[in-house]
């Protein structure tokens, strides 16, 4: 039986399926790389494989999910929390076969990467549905703080639960913790999106090439904290390993909080820039960090910078589109981060392997440079 409540209700129980999908991306990303390092005695190049396999799983789903949000909303967003439970199913496994080991925890990236991609672009569309076309930023925005702050408290809570049970207690939760909202949303109304206007595929991408292309030089910082920094403090012995991906978190969502009216404004390039300069800023203190309490400070710079380079590169890109084109163009958009989180892993894992940790972050902000660079050629 469907509920008769209110849209924001349905949206509040909504944004409760992306919070606790993303509390589990986070206990991946706190779990993870330590299991790998330690348990498996794997380098960081294979750190970066197996956590970038989940992005690369992304990008290549995006090719068929719109045909799959086209059988309706709700039912993509169960079957995706379905798929999450199996992602934990497959990674409860993988610690009783080392030699295949690695292999399973790729294949398990790949079930989480296409459940997360479909389910938070799904509960997007559903969520906007319900609220009116008009609410589209401010969902954008909702899901945005959604996302870290659940990134930002399931990271931490990854690394003790390893810490203290192992990884097949982080996949028991992993298992559970999806339950809730199946039973929460089978009571919300489906719906299947409106199909757009046609549009020419390859048009809308040479649109939005240019800033795709920063947002996808703006990744490498990103994804280099998201899966080494954990690293980088164990091997540092520092002990305040815990703190390092909330603090990326809160200041995420303190920023998206404080400045995100900033936009609605007109002055989106300088406010990417700004954005970007701060990452490369992050990343150049993280590199040569002499404590812990240096590196959480840079650790929190890169977080906030973070925080509005995607919605002000992604308004960017969807204002120089067409009305009808717009869905398109933040397909093509997204797919530019998905591909960064993707291929980068492993690049920074090299290099890594290579010159330390120091030279990876380095790395990650010279690139951020260059989207600056790239950024300056955009249209203001």
């Amino acid at each position: 039986m469907l509920s008769h409540a209110s849209p924001r209700f349905d949206v509040a129980r909504i944004q409760c399926a992306v919070i606790i999908c993303f509390f589990l991306v986070g206990l991946s990303l706190g779990a993870l790389p330590l299991f790998i390092t330690k348990d498996l005695a794997a380098d960081d190049t294979i750190v970066g494989l197996v956590i970038g396999s989940q992005f690369l799983a992304s990008l290549l789903s995006r090719i068929f999910v719109g045909r799959l949000l086209q059988a309706g909303l709700r039912r993509c967003v169960l079957a995706s929390l379905v798929g999450l439970m199996s992602y934990g199913l497959l990674l409860g496994i993988s610690p009783y076969n080392s030699e295949l080991a690695v292999p399973t925890l790729i294949f398990a990236r790949v079930v989480q990467g296409v459940a997360v991609g479909t389910l938070a672009t799904a509960a997007i569309m559903w969520a906007i549905d319900k609220l009116g076309e008009s609410s589209t930023a401010r969902v954008l925005s909702m899901t945005g703080i959604s996302i870290y702050g659940a990134v930002a408290c399931g990271a931490p809570a990854g690394i003790l639960i390893f810490q203290y049970l192992g990884l097949p207690a982080v996949a028991g939760l992993i298992i559970a913790l999806p339950i809730i909202p199946v039973v929460t949303l089978l009571r919300v109304s489906d719906i299947a999106p409106k199909t757009e206007q046609k549009t020419i595929g390859t048009r809308v991408f040479g649109k939005v090439l240019l800033p795709g292309s920063v947002l996808f030089l703006h990744g490498v910082g990103f994804v280099s904290i998201e899966a080494f920094v954990s690293l980088y403090f164990s091997q540092s012995g520092w002990p305040l390993v815990t703190w390092a991906l909330s603090l990326f978190g809160v200041s995420f969502v303190l920023i998206r909080v404080s400045l995100g009216h900033l936009l609605q404004g007109s002055g989106l390039v300088r406010l990417a820039a700004a954005s970007l300069s701060f990452q490369a800023l992050g990343l150049t203190l993280l590199a040569v960090a002499p404590n812990q309490y240096w590196a959480l400070l840079s650790t929190a710079i890169i977080g906030g910078s973070c925080s509005l380079t995607f919605p002000a590169l992604g308004a960017i890109a969807t204002g120089c589109c067409s009305t009808h084109e717009r869905g398109t163009a933040m397909g093509y958009y997204s797919g530019f981060q998905d591909a960064s989180y993707a291929l980068t892993g492993p690049a920074i894992g090299l290099a890594i392997n290579a010159r330390g940790y120091g030279t990876g972050f380095f790395a990650a902000g010279i690139c951020a440079l260059l989207g600056l660079v790239l950024l300056s050629r955009v249209k203001r």
